[in-house]
C-alpha cells in the first residue's frame, strides 16, 4: 500500500479550505445575497476564470485539427498553420464561445463538429458549475456563522415526490438548455403523467 502522508494532506487541505473561506468572505463583503441570486455579468466574470483553471488543468484539450471530407482530423501546429482549407483550433475558449443555441444548431449544421466538442464542453461545464456551487455554499457558512441551526419539519412522502418530479422539470428544462440530446421534457412530463396515474390510482 502506497505511504500517504496525512500530516501533509491534512494541511494542504486545511490550507485549501481558508483559502477558499478567504475569497467566499471577498464576495460577501459586496454582494451578501451572492448564495441565493447571482447576476449574468458575475457568473460571466467567474466562469471565464473557472475556464482558465480548467484549460490549465486540461492541457490536452488545446488541441489543433484540419477538415478533410467533412472529417476532423488532428494535427501539429506546423501542418495547421500550413493547411490552406477549413480548420479548428480547439480550445476551451473556442468550444465554450458558443451560445447553447448555436451550439444546439451543430447537431443539424454541423455534426462532425458537434461530437468533436460535445463531451469537452459539458465537462467544462460540470467543472464550472460545481466551483460556482463550492463558492455559494461558502458564503452560506459565512452568513450563518452563529446562528442555530433549526431543523424544519419533516416532508411527508407525497410531498417529496410532488417537489422530487418539480426538480426533475426544471433541471430538465436546465439540461436542455446546455445542449444535452438526453434532456426530453415532453418524453418527462409524459413519464411523470403516467407515473401520478399509477401511484394515486
Amino acid at each position: 500500500m502506497k505511504n500517504l502522508n496525512l500530516k501533509q494532506i491534512g494541511y494542504n487541505q486545511a490550507s485549501f479550505s481558508d483559502s477558499l473561506r478567504g475569497l467566499a468572505r471577498g464576495v460577501y463583503e459586496v454582494m451578501p445575497n451572492f448564495d441565493e441570486e447571482q447576476s449574468d455579468e458575475a457568473k460571466a466574470e467567474l466562469n471565464a476564470g473557472y475556464q482558465l483553471r480548467f484549460a490549465e488543468n486540461n492541457p490536452k484539450l488545446n488541441q489543433h485539427f484540419i477538415v478533410k471530407d467533412n472529417a476532423y482530423l488532428p494535427v501539429d501546429k506546423l501542418a495547421f498553420d500550413n493547411h490552406k482549407g477549413e480548420r479548428l483550433h480547439r480550445t476551451v475558449a473556442t468550444i465554450m464561445g458558443y451560445t447553447p443555441q448555436a451550439f444546439g444548431a451543430l447537431r443539424t449544421s454541423n455534426p462532425q463538429l458537434h461530437g468533436l466538442i460535445k463531451a469537452d464542453r459539458d465537462a467544462v461545464s460540470k467543472y464550472c458549475s460545481n466551483r460556482l456551487n463550492d463558492l455559494k455554499k461558502a458564503i452560506k457558512s459565512i452568513k450563518n456563522e452563529g446562528k442555530p441551526r433549526e431543523r424544519g419539519a419533516t416532508k411527508t412522502f407525497a410531498q417529496t415526490i410532488k417537489d422530487t418530479m418539480a426538480d426533475l422539470k426544471k433541471k430538465c428544462t436546465n439540461a436542455k438548455a446546455r445542449g444535452d440530446d438526453t434532456a426530453n421534457e415532453k418524453q418527462l412530463v409524459l413519464a411523470i403523467s403516467e407515473f401520478n396515474r399509477k401511484w394515486l390510482a
